[in-house]
């Protein structure tokens, strides 16, 4: 009989030992899976590239955002997104759950900011735009544009990204790297590549570049886009007989981006002299690098030009800006003396 109370008082108490860690584990959970503060105010919250889980965590409860690291940590642990927290900046609340800001973090629902790259704008252009919207430092994205181990991962062999930022809208994550932010804007570029020229992988990076270069001539002479091809002709032409390519949109860039003077309202004879490698008046062949970044219709021109057998063209109308394309040098100069004296 002593023996049977005697055992039933052990069961007994293993039951209640059992009932209140049950109790505890049910009160912690319902604790720190609540809000921090109800009252509390919205605050920006970065999570730097390649931060880890603990990391993240334990700033979250420093700033009071959540009541425990250890219990982040845990749901992240049994939701598996330890390794699913996205870098950027993020409005949050300590009103928020735990679970709800976890939630944010892994799905990337930062503070977004939406920035328009133009066509035919230069590197240090594009580097003042993201600047002016707060998306990244002018000199933090042109040093990622001329890194070396970024640009050979983009199949780039020159010094700089200049020719491959695609221009384009974007919507970007406040916080982000500058590499991040231009590697989105180089798979743009390969992707749109993809899209009319599926071929690409089989020219060799040096043909690449130069069909880019003559791109973004190309962005930065035609006016209408149904023209873009046929100036892409005139200069394959042009090289092909070894003829300058005598484009005064790289005359313009010595000017701009070399001088750093303003764009000039005409170019003058004087400008053709300019003593530099860029000045296709003056030196046969492509220029050294890309003088812009151009788009899809310049380079989809550049990579697919058709076939004739012009070589030489000119602005037919301001207004419309239609040109006019000829054969020969003396059908050229008839045109000139024909619609410079209209103008």
């Amino acid at each position: 009989m002593k023996i049977l109370v005697a055992l039933l008082i052990f069961f007994m108490a293993v039951l209640l030992m059992f009932g209140l860690a049950a109790g505890g584990t049910w009160y912690a959970w319902n604790y720190y899976g609540q809000c921090a503060d109800p009252e509390g105010e919205t605050v920006v919250f970065t999570v730097e590239n390649g931060e880890h889980l603990p990391d993240i965590a334990a700033r979250l409860e420093e700033q009071h955002l959540i009541k425990s690291a250890l219990f982040m940590r845990i749901i992240a642990k049994l939701d598996k997104t330890e390794n699913s927290f996205k870098s950027g900046q993020y409005n949050l609340s300590p009103a928020m759950t735990p679970r709800q800001i976890q939630n944010l973090l892994v799905a990337g629902s930062g503070i977004n900011i939406k920035v328009t790259i133009p066509e035919g704008i230069t590197l240090n252009r594009i580097a003042a735009i993201l600047e002016e919207a707060d998306l990244a430092k002018a000199d933090e994205f042109i040093a990622a544009a001329q890194d070396k181990e970024l640009l050979a991962q983009y199949f780039i062999t020159a010094d700089s990204a200049q020719g491959y930022i695609f221009p384009d809208s974007y919507l970007f994550q406040k916080g982000l790297s500058a590499k991040t932010v231009l590697s989105a804007m180089l798979d743009t570029f390969y992707a749109k590549l993809d899209s009319f020229y599926p071929g690409w992988k089989k020219l060799t990076q040096e043909e690449i570049y130069n069909k880019v270069i003559l791109a973004s001539i190309v962005e930065r002479e035609y006016r209408l886009p149904q023209e873009a091809p046929l100036i892409a002709s005139v200069f394959y032409n042009r090289l092909e007989h070894n003829i300058a390519l005598s484009s005064c949109a790289t005359v313009e860039y010595i000017i701009t981006e070399i001088q750093g003077k303003k764009h000039p309202e005409y170019i003058t004879y004087d400008d053709l002299k300019i003593k530099s490698p860029y000045n296709t008046y003056l030196n046969r062949g492509l220029p050294p690098t890309p003088i812009c970044n151009p788009g899809a219709v310049s380079l989809e021109a550049a990579f697919n030009p058709p076939e004739t057998d012009y070589l030489y063209f000119l602005l037919k109308n301001k207004e419309t800006g239609e040109h006019y394309f000829s054969k020969r040098f003396s059908e050229h100069n008839n045109a000139r003396v024909l619609y410079l004296k209209k103008r």
